[in-house]
């Protein structure tokens, strides 16, 4: 049998980052902890955000909770070259410049530590810089493909 994406579950997690005065973001569902100071993300190649993760060499994550399949859609469905999903989300930035949401579970603000290549998907290792937890009784989103 092979392993279908949604035999496991994931949460859902909105990666951003800028550069040069660009600013973009992704939904993924595949981010894992490495350590308490290394989360390891996968980015496809079609992803505009994938560029400015590594020309800006950082990038920061954002735990949803399980109200926010809105803003999932938003950073799942539709490309950071043709909208930008930032106009009506509220975030701020932290060391690295990476933008995080205002309004999510947790925080990760990562700096870039190695890059991976995988059958054009990019393996992602960063370094933890500073973590934020802002809603701490919320549930975590959960990946389902036919939502996002």
């Amino acid at each position: 049998m092979k392993l279908r994406h949604d035999m496991l579950n994931h949460g859902v997690n909105i990666v951003c980052a800028q550069h040069d005065g660009q600013v973009g973001g992704l939904a993924v569902a595949w981010a894992t902890q490495l350590s308490t100071d290394r989360i390891l993300i996968c980015v496809g190649s079609q992803s505009s955000t994938r560029e400015l993760i590594l020309n800006s060499k950082a990038f920061g994550l954002s735990v949803l909770y399980r109200d926010q399949v809105e803003i999932a859609r938003l950073f799942g469905r539709k490309s950071s070259r043709s909208v930008n999903k930032f106009e009506h989300v509220g975030y701020h930035t932290a060391d690295t410049g990476s933008p995080l949401l205002d309004d999510c579970m947790i925080t990760l603000d990562c700096r870039v530590e190695a890059v991976h290549d995988d059958n054009g998907h990019k393996l992602i290792i960063g370094r933890i810089l500073q973590a934020e937890s802002l809603k701490k009784e919320a549930e975590p989103l959960i990946y389902r493909e036919e939502d996002y």
